[in-house]
């Protein structure tokens, strides 16, 4: 079996387990608002039981074999790119754990910072290479750049939700809800996907329309 039907394989398996934690949440959610856990004990939508592990599980799983799977059908023979598709695996597997004992601000900082600065640059190379993009690619080029500003919004809402309650002096202080977070990520990345599928569109158009190359040039003999 090649690599090519590998990385699809477990591109659509990870597919597949997003897709079944996702549903898992919508129908238990409504069953959490109104129980206890004790109530829940024992039952299958009990916080500890395997039937609230197995889907949280296959959400973690389903995210590494997507990105590994998209990598490994997508890179070149010999190429070992698609180790990389490990990072985002093992990085939330240590992320949904990692419980700091007490509050980090620098770390708010520092995030703060790299979020600014790459978005800063975001914008930069997009300027930079916006004119390289014809037609529809250009349109999905600039969808793309409102998804990176509703993202970058997401970000803000995030910090100002998550830092303003450790600081005393702006206790009183109105933070955006997280209906607003959620709404402006969701908006984000919808708009990053349209983005993507329009360029994808317009790229798969144009490689598959025939090249019109120079006429032969007349010989001398002719």
């Amino acid at each position: 079996m090649n690599r090519q039907k590998i990385g699809q394989i477990l591109f659509w398996l990870g597919v597949v387990g997003l897709f079944i934690n996702y549903f898992v949440q919508w129908f238990r959610s409504p069953v959490y608002r109104v129980s206890t856990a004790a109530e829940l004990s024992g039952t299958f939508w009990d916080p500890n039981g395997a039937g609230f592990l197995i889907p949280n599980l296959l959400g973690l799983l389903g995210l590494g074999f997507s990105i590994i799977g998209a990598l490994l059908y997508s890179g070149k023979k010999g190429s070992r790119f698609w180790l990389w598709g490990l990072v985002p695996l093992i990085a939330m597997g240590f992320l949904t754990i990692w419980s700091p004992s007490q509050h980090l601000a620098p770390l708010y900082g520092i995030g703060g910072g790299i979020i600014t600065v790459a978005y800063i640059g975001s914008l930069y190379a997009w300027i930079k290479t916006n004119t390289a993009y014809e037609g529809s690619a250009k349109t999905g080029k600039q969808i793309q750049l409102l998804g990176y500003s509703f993202l970058y919004m997401a970000a803000l809402f995030l910090c100002i939700n998550f830092g303003t309650p450790h600081l005393p002096a702006l206790a009183d202080t109105v933070i955006p809800s997280t209906e607003s977070i959620l709404t402006s990520f969701s908006v984000g990345i919808l708009l990053m996907f349209v983005g993507d599928s329009v360029i994808a569109r317009s790229l798969m158009e144009a490689a598959a329309s025939p090249q019109v190359g120079p006429r032969p040039q007349p010989s001398a003999t002719d």
